[in-house]
């Protein structure tokens, strides 16, 4: 198990987990690592808009130039953006300042190799190694560059490879006061759509707070007060979208999986006949997709995990029920805003109507609870022998239900999903709550 690293890179409550000096070290080891392969000795770093975004980009900037590695700082940008350019541009890494989905008191560090690929464990393990060694500076520093021009090269990617004339279209977008608060507004409007846009200031201390992706109430409103043709929400670092249709219906990733790989199946371009998807991936798009001929294959969660087979496998598309989408053919990782374009790229230019796609899915009952536990139960929840002991009870009481019972990789909880009949589902969860309360 690593000591830093979790499934989406570090990340902690500020100042408690993750601090100055740990961000500054992880800077000191990821220039080791660039030097070690031979690499560019530059790194783009991008951020989200939390309060402590800058003092962490800092620290991990100082960490990278005090060991012979420049920086170009690239601002508030999502993810997706950092992948993209890490990708495109010379440089040996990208990193991300960023705690995602997780309350404004977090923030987290996303190391990207220069492929445009979050980092594997493996990479991990050795950052990890350099993080604890105690090695002398290099004589010759790195430079410090302000660099958000650079956002220019994401967005025309955006708008000439994805984008479509949306003149007509009424847009609704809530950037959950993270990472898109800008750009997306941007793009949509270089598009000639017309955008009513919600949460959308560089407010840190109120990112993913009852908005964005997380909370689509408000946009549902806005989508159905303005007559909007589609609504899409993003989270802190925009690599979850959730989309709101014009009937104030609410899609997220496993709905969206499902219209994409209809899609890409109708152009041939679903390689293998299959889609990746994670073991919180809902039964009936399962069996929805094999009804046309799909496969799904399942993953541990984690976007990094569906990626990784996703890559091993030339696979197309692949996805998790929270709104990570990767379409290989477009990006390295999962880029919500990209995401959205491509949906309406698919509804105008092919005349695809998404209502009657998704007549053809049918959902399981899935119920999913999320318990608070203490950081020392969620740590040792894979070597807790008991507790699996009284917990596979449970499971065969309720043999007839899928579920899963995981600890959270960024939280101090369990996540608990039950699946199939909605009041054996309830009783199921009731029962794991008892036995983690005891």
């Amino acid at each position: 198990m690593l000591k830093y690293f979790g499934t989406d890179g570090i990340r902690g409550v500020v100042n408690e987990k993750l601090d100055y000096l740990l961000a500054y070290n992880v800077g000191k080891s990821l220039a080791k690592y660039i030097k070690r392969r031979n690499l560019t000795k530059n790194v783009i770093i991008g951020k989200d808009t939390r309060v402590s975004a800058d003092m962490l980009s800092s620290a991990v900037a100082c960490g990278l130039c005090d060991y012979g590695v420049s920086v170009k700082l690239v601002g508030v940008v999502p993810t997706g953006a950092v992948s993209y350019l890490a990708n495109k541009l010379d440089v040996g890494a990208g990193v991300m300042i960023t705690a995602s989905h997780n309350a404004p008191n977090m923030n987290g560090i996303k190391l990207i190799n220069n492929l445009g690929y979050k980092f594997s464990t493996i990479d991990e393990y050795e950052i990890e190694k350099y993080i604890d060694l105690k090695f002398a500076p290099t004589k010759v520093k790195g430079d410090i560059e302000s660099a958000d021009y650079l956002v220019d090269k994401y967005i025309d990617f955006l708008v000439g490879d994805v984008g479509i004339d949306l003149s007509g279209y009424n847009i609704a977008i809530d950037t959950a006061f993270g990472s898109n608060y800008s750009i997306a507004e941007r793009v949509y409007k270089k598009l000639n759509a017309n955008v009513i846009i919600i949460n959308n200031t560089p407010s840190g201390k109120k990112i993913n707070v009852n908005c964005g992706a997380l909370n689509v109430r408000k946009l549902v409103e806005e989508v159905k007060l303005h007559k909007c043709d589609f609504g899409f929400a993003f989270d802190g670092d925009a690599d979850r979208l959730v989309v709101v249709l014009s009937d104030g219906r609410v899609l997220g990733g496993d709905e969206l999986l499902f219209v994409f790989a209809n899609y890409l199946q109708s152009k041939n371009k679903l390689n293998s006949l299959k889609v990746v998807g994670t073991i919180m991936t809902n039964s009936g798009v399962e069996k929805c997709l094999n009804n046309q001929g799909i496969g799904l294959i399942r993953t541990d969660v984690g976007d990094r995990n569906v990626i990784e087979t996703m890559l091993r496998h030339n696979y197309s598309l692949g996805g998790e029920s929270s709104g990570h989408i990767c379409i290989s053919s477009l990006n390295t990782t999962c880029d919500a805003l990209l995401n959205s374009l491509f949906l309406l790229k698919i509804v105008k230019e092919e005349k695809v109507n998404i209502f009657d796609v998704l007549l053809r899915l049918k959902r399981e009952n899935q119920t999913i609870k999320n318990i608070a536990v203490s950081s020392e139960f969620r740590n040792g929840f894979d070597s807790n022998i008991e507790f699996k002991r009284n917990l596979d009870v449970v499971q065969k009481k309720y043999s007839g239900l899928r579920l899963v019972v995981r600890p959270s990789g960024t939280e101090s909880v369990i996540r608990v999903m039950a699946e199939g009949n909605q009041i054996e589902c309830m009783y199921a969860i009731e029962d794991i709550v008892k036995l983690i309360s005891n």
